[in-house]
């Protein structure tokens, strides 16, 4: 491999791939074209994936920061392998070396000799017996010439270039069996690609709004025929495309060694409107496949519900999330707020109630936003899902900390209006407009501790929502929000039933300060979430940031008194800026590097809980359980999930509830959401939901047709589902 112009990344320390960025020219002329290379060497055992990863597993993704001018077009991704992982768990990737190829292409105004430095980020995902997240900032700088440029590593291009997969030309015939969703492709391929003894296999890409099963190929003279099963629920109406690379292989001559010599063609192929609605989900009967695949026809959801029901839902779990246990500390905090506003004018406790609802339909319209993009991107994701991240829970309790505090008296937050302009006129500074601001800024914080609850009702109008187009998630958050916001608006809206709140006193300090370790509760239920995520260590290395915040914070209210000077408020907000920064350096950047290498447990253990042996959940042991006829409890549930914890204490350690259970011969496997595992949100959707908790069963014999149990659930509930269940399977 050439030098000129590359820059290495040599391996980070936890990490097992080296990556590098590399040029197939010299120098760069204007207007040309010209490729760059994403070398990524791994170490023995280990590997990469590719840009459909299988079922399990993430894609190398680069994120470039180009000069002016330049445009990167979209990867070249050469032919990966295909292997079945441990648990029969089929993956598409690299191992030893693979190049990630992608075009580029130059300004006709350039002007030569200027240097250009082309720079990325990049992430992927390393695996081998435990998967570690890598990630890299590489930069290739090259001279600009006007000159016909030399061309640079030619054998490693044209080694990596053969690799990926050329587009078939040839005609395509479409075969479909609407009744079990499978779509079939015949195909000929050209003689001189079928060498003796050879076979064909099909590597699909993700299709959109249908998820493929396992699809398998064969040969005939010079024929080929795929099918690809396909999950489609809803049914689609529009055209999609499907694609994939057909792979031929031929065995080596029996002198030579190594791997099969392979060929590959890009197959594209549009499956018509007519096609795509013709296609059904498959009867219970006719499934094949894995669970990922399996249809369900749920005992206790009927048919499509109409929008409007999924709205009242959508409302009614809102106004809950009030009485919920993670919105508690920021519910006592407005009524406290209330307390204090019993001697204001009508007009301001009219708009401080206002700014608290402006916050909470604020942040619930941004969340719906961000599970749009997501979604828009081809990620999976529920109810809750920020809560998987490190980094948001170590963010949460730094906020949580820094908010207790100031109850404590530490420090007082001031947050000035001009801070929240364009949220509202009633965040102008205006009447105490720093007070609508803080109001605005409890409504965001609701939002943000709602959103680990489930509340009763919300679960079904989510799994709805999260199903439907991006207009839909919209109103049906705003909806949430409206439910949440109402009780303060009402409240607010007749300044009148303030007066029967308690009068404001000295008594008000006491509160606000008991307040303080309602916030120091939720911090400690946060630093168990985090601990359950990373370990044991992140929460120590979390408690020394949140110690550095607490000096901050101690700066603030000592230093920065109300007649400090102009020059002395920013020394102080300087130094305790700098040294947030040198801990959040120091103390959580090395610790979220090697955050995903921690495994709270180890795959398909099993713990005791109340009781009764849960076993972790996997689609393969699952299935197993199925063809062995058992019935089986499944308990979707999170650490961050408090509405989960409290199930978790109250029913399912419930003497009566574990005995029958026990009597009843059902396995109980636990799902942990705490992470992010793409399998479990993948079949939280197939129940319509998008967040946790959720309790499934399986009756032993007709497992497509399970019993689904609402969020909230009480012991009669729970054991009346177990004798339903046991009546299926028996």
């Amino acid at each position: 491999m050439s030098s000129s112009g590359s820059t290495a990344q040599a391996r980070k320390e936890g990490q097992h791939t080296a990556v590098f960025l590399v040029a197939d020219v010299r120098s760069i002329q204007p207007g040309a074209h010209f490729t760059v290379g994403l070398l990524m060497r791994m170490s023995p055992g280990w590997h990469t994936y590719w840009q459909n990863p299988g079922e399990t597993g993430l894609p190398t993704e680069i994120r470039w920061k180009l000069p002016e001018g330049f445009t990167a077009g979209a990867i070249e991704w050469p032919l990966p392998e295909k292997q079945i992982e441990r648990g029969d768990v089929l993956t598409y990737g690299y191992a030893g070396e693979t190049m990630l190829l992608i075009p580029f292409s130059a300004p006709s105004a350039l002007p030569p000799g200027l240097p250009v430095k082309i720079a990325a980020s990049v992430s992927w995902l390393e695996c081998k017996n435990s998967c570690v997240p890598g990630k890299a900032s590489l930069s290739l700088t090259l001279p600009a010439a006007a000159a016909q440029p030399a061309p640079d590593n030619v054998s490693l291009f044209a080694r990596f270039r053969a690799l990926v997969p050329a587009r078939y030309a040839g005609p395509i015939r479409v075969t479909l069996d609407a009744g079990s969703g499978v779509v079939g492709l015949r195909l000929r391929i050209p003689q001189d690609m079928i060498p003796p003894s050879a076979t064909v296999d099909f590597f699909p890409m993700e299709f959109p709004g249908a998820p493929s099963g396992r699809a398998s190929a064969a040969l005939q003279g010079d024929v080929v025929t795929v099918t690809i099963p396909l999950t489609v629920q809803p049914p689609i109406d529009s055209a999609r495309s499907l694609h994939g690379v057909l792979v031929v292989k031929a065995p080596r001559d029996k002198s030579a060694t190594g791997s099969p010599v392979r060929s590959s063609s890009d197959i594209r192929i549009t499956l018509s409107p007519g096609t795509m609605a013709s296609l059904s989900a498959p009867r219970a009967a006719e499934q094949k496949g894995g669970l990922l695949d399996r249809q369900f026809t749920i005992a206790t959801e009927g048919n499509r519900q109409p929008l409007i029901l999924y709205l009242a839902f959508a409302f009614i779990g809102g106004l809950l999330l009030n009485i919920m246990p993670c919105v508690l500390p920021v519910v006592a905090l407005k009524i406290f707020g209330l307390v204090k506003m019993a001697g204001d004018t009508p007009a301001r406790i009219k708009k401080l109630g206002w700014s608290f609802s402006a916050g909470i339909l604020s942040s619930f319209l941004l969340l719906a936003l961000i599970v749009i993009l997501l979604q828009a991107a081809g990620q999976q994701v529920g109810w809750g899902f920020q809560f998987q991240e490190p980094l948001f829970v170590i963010a949460m309790c730094a906020v949580v900390f820094a908010f207790g505090l100031s109850l404590f008296g530490v420090f007082e937050i001031r947050l000035p209006a001009k801070a929240m302009e364009g949220v509202g006129t009633v965040l102008q500074k205006q009447e105490g407009g720093s007070g609508y601001a803080a109001s605005f800024s409890e409504g965001v914080f609701a939002t943000i501790l709602a959103t680990p609850c489930t509340a009763p009702f919300l679960g079904t109008a989510l799994g709805f929502a999260f199903s439907q187009p991006p207009w839909a998630i919209l109103v049906i958050f705003a909806v949430v929000a409206a439910g949440m916001a109402i009780p303060y608006v009402l409240l607010t809206a007749n300044p009148a039933w303030v007066r029967f709140l308690p009068k404001p006193g000295a008594w008000m300090e006491t509160a606000k300060q008991i307040m303080g370790f309602l916030m120091m509760a939720t911090l400690l239920w946060l630093l168990y979430v985090l601990g359950k995520e990373i370990g044991v260590e992140g929460i120590v290395w979390t408690g020394a940031f949140l110690l550095t915040i607490g000096l901050a914070c101690w700066m603030i209210g000592r230093f920065l008194t109300l007649s400090a000077t102009r020059i002395r408020a920013l020394v102080i907000w300087a130094i305790a800026l700098v040294l947030n920064a040198g801990a959040y350096m120091l103390f959580i950047s090395p610790l979220l590097q090697a955050s995903d290498s921690v495994n709270a447990s180890a795959p398909g253990s099993a713990t005791e809980a109340g009781g009764l042996v849960w076993e972790s959940f996997s689609p393969e042991k699952l299935e197993a359980h199925f063809r062995d006829n058992r019935t089986v409890l499944l308990d979707f549930t999170a650490e961050w999930c408090l509405t989960c914890k409290v199930n978790e204490k109250t029913v399912l350690s419930d003497p009566d509830v574990v005995n029958k259970i026990k009597a009843s011969g059902i396995v109980t496997v636990r799902a942990d959401w705490t992470s992010r595992n793409p399998d479990i949100t993948r079949l939280l959707s197939k129940f319509g939901r998008s967040g946790v908790p959720l309790y499934v069963l399986f009756p032993a014999g007709r497992p497509s047709e399970p019993i689904v149990l609402p969020e909230v659930i009480t012991g009669s509930l729970l054991m009346g589902a177990v004798d339903s269940a046991t009546a299926k399977g028996g």
